[in-house]
């Protein structure tokens, strides 16, 4: 096993390439995968975002202009592709892998969608995250108000839900972070709605795309274990602190 960067009694922190991580991994471990990769679209590197940075736009998010790891179109699916593939082995449950919504000339969606289906997951469904509550997002004619939860399962298997949990509504209304922590910065609420319908207590969650620790902070909170793997140290040592920051009772 490699050396954890941090782990308390719920927690544990990996930093490394996390297709370097995951075989050590126990197999069969894991209940819920919920993860936020690389979208594949150079997010702050000559995008929307970091043209208004340079430019002075008034409004722009000076805290939102470092690139982020293995964000082209193939550095993010050869990353999603392989930990994917590792990462099944350990899954006793469900998959939830936040991806871009609307279309462009790269459609990560229908791509993930199927590579799930290729890589012996079964694709369930699209989670609607509406995150218009902070107001518009940025595009050039369709705003970008909503991301994609893509729900999957172990292929032969079934959806995990709990037990006496009603069916919901595919879509999630969840006001997003202000990124100050990290440039995709997802908010603990989001994370947890899915931790709450989909796992019991104690079980373990994985987040082989750590950035700065939410998933990690939200199984805490509720409960859960969970592991965490970042390519970034300084991710790491943000999200290290937070956990050291969340005191159960």
């Amino acid at each position: 096993m490699p050396e954890p960067y941090y782990q308390d009694e719920h927690c544990t922190i990996y930093h490394g390439d996390c297709r370097d991580v995951l075989p050590s991994l126990e197999y069969g471990s894991v209940r819920l995968l919920w993860t936020d990769p690389p979208y594949g679209h150079n997010n702050q590197d000559g995008d929307l975002q970091s043209a208004r940075v340079r430019d002075g736009v008034r409004g722009a998010r000076v805290k939102q202009t470092v690139s982020i790891a293995n964000d082209s179109p193939d550095g993010m699916r050869d990353v999603v592709d392989e930990s994917l593939l590792a990462a099944i082995r350990l899954l006793c449950g469900d998959c939830c892998c936040c991806c871009a919504g609307g279309g462009g000339p790269n459609v990560t969606f229908a791509w993930l969608a199927n590579r799930m289906d290729v890589l012996g997951l079964q694709f369930f469904h699209a989670v609607v995250w509406d995150k218009s509550g902070r107001g518009h997002g940025m595009g050039w004619r369709f705003r970008r108000n909503y991301e994609f939860v893509m729900v999957a399962h172990k292929r032969g298997g079934k959806l995990s839900w709990r037990e006496g949990y009603p069916a919901v509504p595919n879509i999630v209304y969840v006001d997003p972070e202000d990124n100050a922590l990290h440039p995709t910065q997802k908010p603990p609420a989001l994370v947890g709605y899915f931790i709450e319908l989909t796992t019991e207590p104690g079980e373990l969650i994985l987040d082989p795309f750590m950035g700065s620790g939410t998933t990690l902070e939200a199984a805490k909170l509720s409960g859960r274990r969970a592991i965490g793997i970042e390519i970034e140290e300084k991710y790491c040592e943000i999200a290290a602190e937070r956990l050291r920051q969340k005191v159960l009772f």
